[in-house]
């Protein structure tokens, strides 16, 4: 059906006619795919974008940097890095799937802490929430992923409060996904 020009698109469509991009997608219609089409869209798996991070931040003396550089944007005035050599106890866990992450662990400190806009950002990988902030030296929101250098595990504490651990193969954390792999335990 064909309609005139000087009639509005908004009262064809009420009177029931179907526009031509319509009928040229019903081509493409199934029983189980209707007009509304299936998901699809393009995406980078988690850990194939972190592979790719760790390939452009190398294994070297750039894992420190990038730590002190988080540091200093979160307005830190100190910050200790240690060695924990030390294997822990396995008794007390919160699931069986930790006992693997219970050391040896690189333990980084700082006197700073994280806003509720910082552990946003940490979970938009590569967007960063630093973009706008002209004191910030990181702003990519990537330079953290380098400590998967050293673990497949990451966690951290804030303010003595709130621990949050990222898993990324969602392996160790319970109720860890693709969607949200990771958990955030607050007290």
């Amino acid at each position: 059906t064909v309609v005139h020009k000087s009639i509005a698109r908004d009262a064809a469509l009420k009177l029931g006619v179907k526009p031509v991009r319509s009928k040229l997608l019903q081509k493409y219609e199934s029983k189980t795919q209707h007009f509304a089409g299936l998901p699809f869209g393009q995406r980078e798996e988690l850990t194939q974008r972190i592979q790719n991070i760790l390939r452009e931040y190398p294994f070297d003396v750039t894992v420190l940097k990038e730590l002190l550089q988080n540091a200093d944007d979160a307005k830190a005035t100190k910050m200790y890095v240690i060695l924990d050599m030390r294997q822990h106890g396995t008794e007390s866990l919160p699931s069986d799937e930790w006992k693997d992450l219970q050391g040896p662990a690189l333990l980084v400190w700082n006197d700073s802490v994280f806003s509720e806009k910082d552990l946003k950002g940490i979970q938009q990988l590569g967007l960063g929430n630093k973009r706008t902030d002209a004191e910030s030296i990181g702003m990519y929101g990537i330079g953290f992923n380098v400590v998967y250098h050293l673990t497949d595990c990451p966690s951290f504490i804030s303010d003595g409060t709130t621990l949050c651990v990222l898993d990324p193969h969602c392996r160790y954390v319970p109720g860890a996904n693709v969607l949200k792999p990771g958990r955030r335990y607050d007290k």
